[in-house]
């Protein structure tokens, strides 16, 4: 695979700027004003990339009296999942409003999808990427219809096995997409069961970009996530956390994505290279603060020099200390004062 490649006009991987997209797949609550503020807290912010989700649910459930248990700033709330992805959905004329507007302020839109009607939404929006999510790993005829358009591909894991990525990547190299980046993620609040060592992992093992999907407000994983490799993030963002929906006690205010940006960028900096690198200010403190030889005391020229005649005084210069060795028993050329450099000339 690839070791960079670009989104819109950003590039992704070594050697490029960390990735940051805010996530609004549920938070939108697919309201145009809700979706136009958000972009703007994206923009504003300075993250990348906005992400959506094409919901059609009669094309992903059979059963449309399921239910689930959400969090919500008023309690755990029951929901009827047919009903309520079937709310959060857009017009394609919509979807046209909300990419246009988003191009305007700068930031690149790309979706999950998870249906057919999801490819052809995003198709017809020309969106330069795509997201697969972690609950759909197994429908293979949707990974294959995905790969074979050749647009970058980001792709969640969760709750998936190294021979479930595989098959995956086999189907992407298959339809000659190098253009790919695993999403670590996870659903549990347990950070032992957080597995963060699967970045490295799912980077030598699939020889892949990877990046990091959080699920939560806290950024103490998004910190491992970028120090284990990790050159995209996806992060959850609202306008309000009592907003009605699910997700949104799970994301951050404008102010804190704006926070979280800054500090993502600052820590994905912070990295450097693989290799002993100091500062600029260290190597200037260091001329400070290293030794250099002097003499210990006043020496007349023809002294025979002993260890003790010598000190080691702070100040990278003249002689290090570590030539000691070739002072030791010689013959002093000249006359030192205390404190005065020995050069290798004098003896």
């Amino acid at each position: 695979m690839r070791k960079d490649f670009a989104i819109g006009s950003r590039k992704i991987g070594d050697g490029h700027p960390l990735f940051i997209i805010a996530e609004c797949g549920i938070t939108c609550n697919y309201d145009l004003d809700i979706t136009k503020k958000l972009i703007d807290v994206t923009a504003e912010a300075g993250a990348d990339a906005i992400k959506f989700i094409f919901w059609f649910p009669d094309e992903i459930m059979c059963d449309k009296t399921v239910t689930t248990t959400y969090q919500t700033v008023r309690g755990p709330e029951v929901v009827n999942m047919y009903d309520r992805f079937n709310s959060l959905r857009f017009t394609l004329d919509e979807w046209k409003e909300v990419k246009t507007y988003a191009d305007k302020k700068g930031v690149i839109v790309f979706s999950t999808v998870n249906s057919p009607s999801g490819i052809e939404y995003a198709e017809a929006l020309k969106l330069d990427a795509y997201k697969l999510s972690s609950w759909d790993y197994n429908d293979l005829p949707l990974w294959k219809k995905v790969a074979e358009i050749g647009k970058p591909m980001l792709i969640d894991t969760g709750p998936v096995f190294t021979e479930d990525v595989a098959k995956v990547m086999k189907i992407m190299k298959d339809a000659g997409n190098d253009q790919s980046l695993l999403l670590h993620c996870f659903h549990t609040g347990i950070p032992a069961e957080m597995n963060m060592r699967a970045i490295p992992y799912m980077r030598e093992t699939f020889d892949t970009l990877v990046g990091f999907s959080a699920t939560d407000t806290d950024d103490t994983m998004d910190i491992v996530a970028v120090s284990l490799g990790a050159c995209v993030l996806e992060k959850r963002i609202t306008l309000d956390r009592s907003l009605p929906g699910h997700h949104h006690v799970l994301s951050k205010l404008p102010d804190e994505f704006s926070k979280y940006v800054r500090a993502m960028r600052d820590v994905h900096a912070s990295l450097g290279t693989f290799g002993l690198n100091p500062s600029a200010n260290d190597l200037k403190e260091r001329k400070k603060h290293f030794r250099h030889l002097v003499a210990n005391t006043d020496l007349k020229a023809g002294t025979v020099l002993t260890a003790d005649m010598l000190a080691s005084k702070r100040g990278e210069y003249d002689v290090s200390p570590e030539h000691i060795g070739k002072f030791i028993g010689a013959t002093l050329k000249r006359d030192l004062k205390e404190n005065e450099s020995i050069l290798l000339t004098d003896v």
